[in-house]
């Protein structure tokens, strides 16, 4: 596992998302419960996948979609109630069939990473449920993240148990 990227390093990704901790996110230990810092990771990587081309006419319109396979979550500093956060994906690598890719809760007030969200994908034909390649001009949109990732001069923290398998 490489080293954690910096506050200043993880806004250089576009944020996604941007919340406050409301009252109902707060748990009995007084900070936001897990389920929410899961839910904002996760649909942080949802809307990154959507500014790739993968919005609702996506699926609608091609019958395509994007599964989850598997998930990894990381805490490294608790947000309270009315902290604000933000939420920043970033696409790692893929396959013809699959996507690699993580998100980044951070607290801007303290400059700190709350949580990492490392998720892989399938990409499925919503009428067979079964894999197939990602089509070309979506691929394409893909790689271009990627690569915007990979200039950003950092390695993100991966768990060293998901990736992408080639075929």
């Amino acid at each position: 596992m490489s080293d954690l990227p910096t506050y200043d390093q993880i806004v250089q990704l576009p944020a996604v998302d941007a919340q406050v901790v409301s009252p109902e996110f707060i748990d009995l230990n007084g900070h936001m419960n897990i389920r929410h810092y899961f839910d904002a990771a996760s649909i942080g990587l949802w809307r990154a996948c959507i500014a790739a081309g993968m919005d609702q006419s996506y699926s609608d319109e091609r019958g395509l979609t994007l599964f989850t396979v598997e998930q990894h979550i990381r805490y490294f500093s608790e947000l309270r109630l009315d902290e604000r956060f933000t939420v920043h994906g970033r696409f790692l690598e893929r396959s013809d069939r699959a996507v690699h890719a993580m998100s980044f809760v951070v607290a801007p007030e303290t400059e700190s990473l709350a949580c990492t969200f490392e998720a892989a994908y399938v990409h499925v034909d919503m009428n067979t449920r079964r894999s197939v390649p990602i089509p070309d001009d979506v691929a394409t949109r893909f790689d271009d993240e990627i690569a915007a990732g990979d200039a950003l001069g950092w390695e993100a923290p991966v768990s060293g148990a998901m990736g992408v398998r080639r075929r």
